[in-house]
């Protein structure tokens, strides 16, 4: 018994009612905060153009910067504070649609090489500038191949795709491929020989080969090249590999094909490629999407082929819950190949295709995703970036979000590299295009744990809350308490002047008359309904409201002893509307206070006596009491009458505490009546008692 009371007294304890509202808030809250505290430092308009690099190994990154002047483009390279180190002038016209300046070391000393790519009318040039050597290699205008233009517009677009010393000299040759739109020449694949100044290309294809890879995939030493193609169909003429078809193509450092070609008919099929090595095991990961309305070609998929391109396994997109469109990447994470999937949702996926991890995108519109490391911790982490909703959001590789803000770019593709100062430390720079430019840095924050301190203080104020209702609560029944305490005072005080001395004495002495007299049967009669009256006075102490039948039948025997008394001075009528079932609640004592006041101070002040009617008739919500008189009227009576008015008074109290507690009050008006003279003729009380108490 005695653990049952502690449990009962646990269960009704404002701290366990406190801890059920304050778990449910606490689960269904937003998080407290953020682990990570992601800062976004804007830049001005011309810094937004820059790109960091160190291009001396002295672990300071220059600014390098392109711009126009009159009569050349140029190319600024500064220190960090702005200070010009030199200007590379280019006679011929650059275009970031075109292509924007990256950084290679095809010579393998301590100076990295500025590389960018310039056109003048259909022809497109290289320009290497190793700024920081004064022995190193400095070459402008070196013709590469003709590329589209359209209305005075560039339609080619250059990708960087790497170095590689194929032919064994100690120097890198330089991979890029070559893409333009409305047109296939010259979609190709190329190396540049910077010793020999030798370019070699792959045959002519008619795919978009875009975003070009260079890893050794099969492990002997050599990379292979592969990228995302895309089947855009916006070449008319048949070429070899048309892009009217998406295909898988895989090229070795010497621009041939590793294997022949693999074909996956349908207009806007887009095939994109990564290498995947786990547990001893390389391959490629291809991922493989189209938005034709042709129902007849392959669903998109993701595929897993060995490095001798030999299908391993595949599944399909709609079987892991996405959509049509999903950007597919293979990050390295503790030394493990990890794969993801980006749609509608934010799948990794485990080398069998088994979903591991889940989340839904925080986006509702389209976006772009990137991998770099943008806490310097030698871990790279997600960002995605919505133009739509101008929000850029970063996930770490368990796909935990570790932070978002509002940033403003474009719809070009978002460039970052490293600014690394002995003032500022490390940092990364984001060109969001645009004239967008931030400097971007994420780290613990400190205070994140601190946040948790709001749980405990929302059970504190829950509970605090619990206890002041209950407070309340315990107030209003000590109030309600105390009005029942006064209710049954002003009862007790009620019934001991209703009855008042005179009443009793003289109810006695008639009694005594009727015996002297030896009318017997008389006194016996006058008796027994005095001890009627006394008996429900005395049976009927505690209640406060009884139905309209009792309270009749008491006021009933009242007056009928007052006739006793009296003999025909007075009169009485009682008179009960059709639609009253006498079964309705009233308070007690209501008819019998007034028609008391009303005998005494009313009717036998008049020479030659009275009437006095009672009624009771039903009103919208109410039951209505009257009792009227024919007596001298208020005024006469207060004139001549000794009474201090204390029944009434105490009936005036007695509804006014009622009124507390009822839903709708008890109404009571005192209405003098007169006749056409003015002169007073009566009074009548009417009593408004609601039904629904």
């Amino acid at each position: 018994m005695r653990g049952g009371s502690i449990v009962k007294k646990i269960i009704y304890s404002s701290a366990f009612h406190a801890a059920i509202p304050a778990i449910l808030i606490m689960l269904f809250l937003p998080p407290l905060g953020s682990k990570y505290k992601l800062s976004v430092e804007p830049v001005d308009k011309n810094s937004s153009q820059n790109v960091y690099e160190d291009l001396n190994s002295d672990s300071i990154s220059e600014i390098i910067r392109s711009g126009k002047g009159v009569p050349y483009f140029n190319i600024l390279i500064m220190d960090n504070d702005i200070r010009i180190y030199d200007q590379w002038n280019l006679p011929d016209s650059i275009d970031p649609d075109l292509s924007d300046f990256f950084f290679g070391n095809f010579d393998h000393d301590r100076y990295k090489e500025i590389y960018i790519f310039t056109y003048k009318n259909d022809s497109l040039f290289l320009n290497i500038n190793e700024f920081f050597d004064p022995e190193g290699i400095k070459s402008n205008h070196i013709y590469i191949a003709k590329i589209k233009v359209i209305n005075k517009k560039v339609t080619s677009i250059v990708f960087p795709a790497g170095f590689y010393d194929t032919n064994g000299d100690g120097k890198d040759e330089l991979f890029f491929s070559i893409q333009t739109g409305f047109g296939v020449e010259p979609r190709r694949l190329y190396s540049y020989d910077i010793v020999s100044r030798r370019l070699k290309s792959s045959e002519l294809t008619g795919v978009m080969f875009q975003f070009p890879k260079m890893v050794d995939v099969d492990g002997d030493g050599r990379p292979e090249i592969f990228g995302l193609i895309g089947a855009g169909g916006n070449s008319k003429t048949w070429y070899p590999y048309s892009d009217w078809s998406g295909w898988l193509l895989i090229f070795n450092d010497s621009l041939n094909f590793k294997f022949p070609p693999m074909e996956f008919p349908g207009l806007t099929s887009r095939l994109e490629t990564e290498a995947y090595s786990q547990s001893g095991f390389k391959g490629y990961l291809v991922s493989y999407t189209t938005e034709s309305a042709d129902t007849s070609v392959l669903k998109p998929r993701i595929m897993l082929f060995s490095s001798e391109r030999k299908i391993i396994r595949e599944r399909l997109f709609s079987d892991l819950g996405l959509t049509n469109f999903s950007n597919i990447a293979v990050l390295n994470n503790k030394n493990k190949d990890r794969i993801y999937l980006f749609g509608s949702v934010f799948l990794e996926l485990n080398d069998k295709f088994e979903i591991v991890n889940e989340i839904k995108s925080p986006f509702n519109s389209h976006y772009r995703f990137y991998h770099v490391d943008i806490n310097f911790d030698g871990e790279e982490e997600l960002i995605f970036y919505s133009v739509d909703e101008e929000k850029l959001a970063v996930y770490d590789t368990d796909l935990r979000k570790l932070a978002d803000t509002k940033l403003k770019g474009s719809e070009n593709i978002f460039r970052f590299s490293l600014y690394s100062s002995k003032k500022h430390g490390d940092r990364l720079f984001l060109n969001a295009g645009s004239g967008n430019g931030y400097f971007m840095n994420i780290k613990r924050n400190r205070y994140f744990y601190f946040g948790y301190l709001a749980y405990p203080g929302i059970y504190i104020v829950v509970l605090l809350f619990i206890i002041l209702i209950k407070r309340i609560n315990t107030l209003q029944v000590v109030q309600k308490e105390s009005l029942n305490r006064r209710l049954v005072t002003l009862q007790l005080q009620g019934i001991k002047s209703q009855l008042d001395p005179h009443f009793i004495f003289n109810t006695l002495n008639s009694i005594a008359s009727l015996i002297y007299l030896e009318d017997r049967q008389l006194a016996y009669d006058f008796m027994n309904k005095f001890t009627q009256l006394l008996r429900g006075l005395t049976n009927d102490a505690e209640r406060i409201y009884r139905s309209l039948s009792e309270e009749l039948l008491f006021v009933t025997t009242y007056l009928e002893l007052e006739k006793l008394r009296f003999g025909d001075k007075f009169n009485y009528e009682i008179i009960i509307g059709d639609s009253v079932s006498q079964k309705e609640q009233v308070p007690k004592l209501v008819l019998h206070t007034f028609a008391e006041n009303a005998i005494k101070h009313g009717i036998m002040s008049r020479a030659e006596g009275g009437i006095l009617k009672i009624s009771a008739y039903l009103e919208k919500d109410y039951l209505v009491l009257s009792i009227e008189d024919n007596g001298i009227g208020r005024e006469k009576a207060e004139g001549q009458s000794t009474s201090t008015g204390k029944g009434l008074k105490l009936a005036g109290e007695f509804y006014d505490i009622l009124n507390q507690i009822n839903k709708k009050p008890i109404k009571h008006f005192i209405i003098d009546l007169y006749n056409e003279s003015g002169e007073a003729v009566g009074t009548r009380v009417e009593v408004w008692v609601p039904l629904d108490q």
